[in-house]
């Protein structure tokens, strides 16, 4: 394998997630991606103050770089910056995706709701991604490639790829 055959692959595998080493393998669910959107549809956007202090702080996130292990707004990946979201208003989340989806009180996909964590595995053996819900059939993360953007969860990257849906709110 040529060396830029092997820059190209690991970039894809950097696009794909957080991590390359899930540690969680749970049982995950099984998602349809019209379900999942039908049920994500229904759902609304922050409700209370709690929620509404999290919205603010997961818009002011959004356009920053992604960095590998990053916890600040100087560069950030998928599980820094839901803990950081979430320690901004007060509540404390581990730190790795796979770490957040043991602690996660667990929801069902059609329960879905404003600031829920979504858990992806993106690597064929576990949770190795998280982002935020947050309304109307979309959700924020930290992608390797866009840094932290706005996502429709109905995309079939990620709809496919969805192993749990957990809430710390």
């Amino acid at each position: 394998m040529t060396a830029g055959k092997v820059f190209c692959l690991a970039g894809v595998m950097l696009a794909v997630g957080c991590s390359t080493t899930p540690v969680y393998t749970g049982s995950g669910l099984r998602c349809e991606g019209s379900t999942l959107s039908s049920a994500a549809s229904a759902s609304g956007g922050p409700r209370g103050s709690l929620e509404n202090s999290l919205s603010s702080e997961i818009q002011s996130w959004l356009g920053t770089p992604y960095v590998y292990g990053g916890e600040s707004k100087s560069g950030v990946d998928c599980s820094g910056l839901t803990q950081q979201v979430f320690a901004a208003v007060g509540i404390s989340i581990p730190r790795r995706a796979s770490e957040q989806a043991e602690a996660a009180q667990d929801v069902s996909p059609g329960e879905l709701r404003f600031g829920d964590l979504l858990f992806f595995n993106t690597s064929g053996s576990g949770i190795s991604h998280v982002g935020v819900y947050v309304g109307n059939g979309f959700f924020v993360h930290a992608s390797s490639s866009r840094g932290v953007v706005r996502q429709s969860i109905a995309h079939p990257y990620y709809s496919t790829r969805l192993a749990k849906v957990g809430r710390f709110l």
